[in-house]
């Protein structure tokens, strides 16, 4: 059986990325628009919430901590600060036992865009060997909100299908504002809006908190 000690960390984060123009519009195949491996494609930065639950320290400083190509200065940069983050985490909980839980991360579809996004970018610019790279990424335990929260919400679909950041806060967050799609940071990087960016990703991330918080302490309703 899996144990918590006191140690067990979770980081809640959120990526941004820019899509250039041409690559925006199509009309078929996947819908996730970006790729970290083509050329213009670029990871502009994340906000990250890292945190002990069972003390309720915080260990990102400030509580919500950004990391942007604008103030770091590339984005080769703001991916050594991203894999810094991760490998501290590995570093803490290289002591822990076996039979402990492992450092988790969370987040709205982190399994599709956020945690594979980083793993090619560190690929790509060498961040670290190959294999520690992998180790520090990809051994953390993973939970998309977007893949826990399907028994939340009654659907009609004819599969499992991952929820929405939207369809999951109007349940869980019914006091929030509507956030605009995701789109709409490539349009504010094209105008150079970098702190509207800033705020709107860390408005994800406090939400996402309060996500993984509600979600933890809420049974999924029965018929």
């Amino acid at each position: 059986m899996v144990k918590f000690p006191v140690s067990t960390e979770l980081l809640v984060f959120d990526l941004e990325a820019y899509v250039p123009e041409a690559d925006r519009k199509r009309k078929t195949g996947a819908s996730l628009a970006v790729n970290p491996f083509k050329e213009g494609h670029t990871l502009l930065g994340g906000v990250f919430h890292l945190s002990r639950p069972r003390t309720g320290e915080i260990l990102t400083s400030p509580e919500f901590e950004h990391h942007w190509v604008w103030d770091e200065g590339d984005e080769a940069e703001v991916v050594s600060s991203i894999y810094s983050i991760f490998a501290g985490m590995r570093r803490r909980a290289s002591v822990k036992k076996q039979h402990h839980a492992d450092p988790v991360v969370a987040g709205v579809g982190i399994s599709q865009f956020d945690m594979p996004a980083i793993f090619a970018k560190c690929l790509a610019y060498e961040t670290a060997p190959a294999d520690e790279i992998y180790e520090t990424v990809c051994k953390v335990r993973v939970v998309d909100l977007a893949v826990a929260g399907i028994g939340f919400l009654k659907s009609d679909a004819p599969l499992l299908y991952p929820k929405t950041h939207n369809a999951l806060a109007d349940l869980f967050i019914p006091e929030r504002d509507k956030k605009p799609t995701g789109k709409v940071v490539w349009e504010m990087a094209d105008e150079k809006d970098y702190a509207g960016i800033a705020a709107r990703c860390e408005g994800e991330v406090r939400e996402m908190v309060l996500l993984a918080e509600r979600m933890r302490t809420k049974a999924p309703e029965t018929p």
